[in-house]
């Protein structure tokens, strides 16, 4: 009987280690990303400052780390609002997950779909389709700021005119009382 118990456990451990086994190999496949690759996938703002902004730029310019003027063709400018306009999302997609040579351009730019998650590339697409969209809400931010500046400007050089004309009016009160005092001191001693 003793040897029946023990035939039993020694099931049960073993079932434990096999699943054990099993299991840790399936999330190794699943987190199959290092560390540091984790972080870079915490956001798409994340994902493109490390997949993309080495040729492209952090802020989509398309003038990133590995941006040379030998390049050709040139890493795409992301804030070019006319040319956003003609892409769809399904060929943004496309470009990412396939790489730049799925969609008939360059085949410097490397696939990405096997690397990032379907639902990552989409929000991958929406942070590029942002940066154009930034870029087209410029105009009207730097036309409110100028007028703002200038209001700031121009009560700033009236404090700065009225600052100077009151240490230039100290000044010369200062030096006609020196004046007046001499000519005091000189009119006593006659």
């Amino acid at each position: 009987m003793r040897y029946f118990f023990t035939g039993k456990k020694i099931i049960l451990v073993g079932s434990f280690v096999m699943l054990g086994a099993f299991g840790s190999h399936a999330m190794a496949k699943d987190s199959d990303v290092s560390p540091r690759e984790q972080v870079f996938l915490l956001s798409p703002k994340k994902t493109f400052e490390y997949y993309c902004s080495p040729c492209h730029g952090m802020k989509g310019k398309g003038d990133g780390t590995f941006f040379t003027i030998d390049l050709k063709p040139k890493p795409r400018n992301f804030t070019a609002v006319e040319y956003m306009k003609k892409r769809t999302d399904d060929q943004l997609i496309k470009s990412i997950t396939g790489g730049s040579r799925a969609v008939d351009k360059s085949n410097l730019c490397p696939p990405w779909g096997k690397t990032l998650t379907e639902k990552r590339i989409k929000e991958l697409v929406a942070y590029i389709r942002n940066l154009s969209s930034q870029e087209a809400e410029k105009p009207v931010v730097a036309a409110k700021e100028a007028v703002f500046v200038e209001e700031k400007s121009s009560v700033f050089k009236s404090s700065m005119r009225w600052f100077f004309l009151i240490v230039i009016t100290l000044a010369l009160a200062v030096g006609a009382i020196g004046e007046w005092k001499k000519l005091k001191k000189e009119a006593t001693r006659r």
